[in-house]
């Protein structure tokens, strides 16, 4: 338990110890200092006098004590803050120095230069630079003109100074408070960049911890995202095969409905991932040429069967003029802010109909600036929950969480994502009268290029002949191996199979392959050391043979480190068997 020394029952803990800052703690001990001080000197000085009959000393240091106790009294009660009695104190100080050259000394003594110096320190220290100018001027002001001028005012019969020996013990008193002031803000000084320094390092450790954090739960998501889409990698790739194969009419709405939940789970998947790499800072736009009416058309023809089930019309409303140019932007982020915004208004609407609009605002010589704007008919938002929609993991409400699901994530990611465009998502909505988002991008363009052929769907893919390759799969999930397999078995082809790395880097080592697919997370050995191994081996037969990364999770590190690793590209899970085939031929054109 702390001692506290009392005063006329006070606490001078309760005094200093509240004050947090340390400048703070010190300009109320400099002021507590003042008053000790001046009680002492006015003291001895009301004594001094007394004994002398200075009869004006005596009235004059009996008026100074006086005040100084109803100061001192609600300076440790706290009736009136510190700066007003500091500004008092001062007051009183002016009034000393202006008596002492007026009055009773009529001269610039030690005593005047001492109260000088006082005032100026303690305007300074305890107010601030505006006051302390102010004071300053309006203390030395007299004695430097007084200076300047040569007066002596002794000459005109003054009362004289204090007697001896109480002048001399004011003089050293004097001194004491002259050094003893920059003491205590030296010393605050000093506590206080002892304290910055500490606080540094404690918001070293902290960034530290939260870096270490931020890198773990990274990590985490990387990993279960790699957990995660393995199986959906053969539940949709087994969906994909099913409907390339024949089936019954029957079948058909079933395997729909299978391959749509996949893929809304795997988008669910997407969207914390990508959140978490736009609170990362690690998410990128990518710059392409893209025929914006027709990505946009393909990404609502997946979100027609959801409004079909639901009976809303979902309408595409695009300018025809920007069906004449290609523009250059990341094709993949487009998609996904639309399919965010259109996929929500479906999901909050009922009745009536949802529309995607695009029409040109803008076009100058190298830009042509876009609005897209989602318009529906729905359940519409409050206006005081307008903000808090595009916030991480937040709903209107808890009913809407109930009612429609969803992981809160959505709007924040297109918001963010925004962001990297240089846009802004912009709402304007009513409670049952529907909502409105739109925002602009401006895109560079140039006139629509050739049409070139596009890549063929799944259905005629599965009949291409790669039967001319070797092709070693490097997977441990058994799921994954048969949904390969069968693939590769519609392409003619038999592809050799490693459970894990080390078995990987075996085969290789017996045997020539013209492709590897290789699983990066295995068990024994994982596929960033088998393919380092493989590369690096000058007597592998493999050391020159393509090498595609087989994985679920692709980030700038990752890419670096399969590129490191001497792996010549990547195809990503859950995979498409038209990229998986044209990645393959890339390499191996078909004769």
């Amino acid at each position: 338990m702390k001692s506290k020394i009392s005063l006329f029952n006070f606490s001078l803990n309760d005094l200093f110890e509240d004050q947090e800052d340390s400048f703070l703690k010190a300009k109320h001990k400099i002021l507590f200092t003042v008053f000790i001080l001046t009680f002492i000197k006015g003291t001895i000085a009301i004594s001094v006098a007394a004994y002398f009959d200075q009869y004006i000393q005596f009235v004059r240091g009996l008026a100074y004590v006086f005040v100084y106790i109803i100061l001192f009294y609600c300076f440790l009660k706290k009736i009136i803050p510190f700066r007003p009695i500091t500004h008092t104190i001062i007051v009183v100080g002016l009034v000393l120095v202006y008596t002492n050259l007026f009055l009773t000394a009529k001269s610039v003594n030690l005593i005047t230069v001492q109260f000088v110096f006082t005032i100026i320190l303690s305007s300074f220290y305890i107010l601030n630079s505006r006051f302390g100018i102010f004071y300053s001027l309006l203390v030395t002001i007299p004695v430097l003109v007084s200076l300047a001028l040569g007066y002596d005012f002794s000459s005109t019969g003054g009362l004289g100074a204090l007697a001896s020996p109480g002048y001399e013990i004011i003089v050293f008193i004097n001194f004491i408070t002259i050094i003893y002031i920059p003491y205590l803000f030296y010393e605050s000084f000093v506590k206080t960049l002892s304290e910055k320094e500490d606080l540094n390092i404690q918001l070293k450790i902290a960034i530290q911890k939260a870096n270490d954090g931020a890198n773990v739960k990274s990590n985490f998501l990387s990993t279960m995202s790699h957990e995660l889409r393995t199986p959906l990698n053969t539940v949709i790739g087994t969906t994909d095969l099913l409907l390339a194969d024949r089936y019954e009419p029957h079948q058909a709405e079933n395997l729909r409905d299978l391959k749509f939940s996949a893929n809304t789970l795997l988008n669910i998947i997407n969207d914390i991932l990508d959140y978490n790499k736009l609170e990362s800072s690690k998410l990128s736009l990518e710059t392409i040429n893209v025929d914006l009416s027709k990505l946009l058309r393909t990404a609502c023809s997946g979100l027609h069967f959801q409004a079909a089930d639901k009976h809303i019309d979902l309408k595409l409303e695009i300018d025809e003029e920007i069906d004449n140019y290609d523009v250059l932007t990341d094709p993949t982020r487009i998609t996904q802010i639309v399919y965010n915004l259109v996929g929500n208004a479906i999901k909050f609407t009922s009745v009536g109909e949802v529309v995607l609009k695009l029409e040109i605002l803008k076009k100058q010589a190298d830009k042509i600036t876009i609005r897209f704007l989602i318009k529906d008919s729905g359940i519409g938002i409050s206006k005081d929950k307008q903000s808090v929609i595009f916030e991480p993991f937040s709903q209107a409400s808890n009913s809407i969480t109930r009612g429609f699901g969803g992981t809160g994530l959505g709007l924040s990611i297109v918001k963010q994502l925004l962001t990297l465009f240089k846009s802004q998502i912009n709402l304007q909505s009513e409670m049952q009268q529907g909502s409105t988002f739109w925002f602009d991008i401006a895109f560079k363009y140039h006139p629509k290029l050739e049409k070139v052929t596009t890549r063929p769907s799944l259905e005629i893919i599965v009949d291409k002949d790669i039967s001319d390759l070797k092709i070693l799969v490097a997977e441990d999930n058994l799921m994954n191996r048969v949904l390969v397999k069968k693939v590769f078995s519609k392409w003619k082809n038999e592809p050799a199979f490693a459970e894990n790395g080390q078995q990987a880097i075996e085969m290789a080592s017996e045997r020539k392959f013209d492709i590897i697919l290789m699983d990066l997370h295995m068990p024994l050995v994982d596929g960033y050391l088998a393919s380092k191994t493989i590369k690096n081996d000058k007597e592998s037969v493999n050391k020159d043979t393509v090498i595609i990364a087989f994985t679920a999770s692709i980030s700038k590190e990752i890419l670096a480190e399969v590129n490191a690793c001497g792996m010549a590209d990547y195809i990503y899970k859950p995979f498409d068997a038209n990229e998986m085939y044209h990645k393959i031929r890339g390499f191996y054109p078909l004769k």
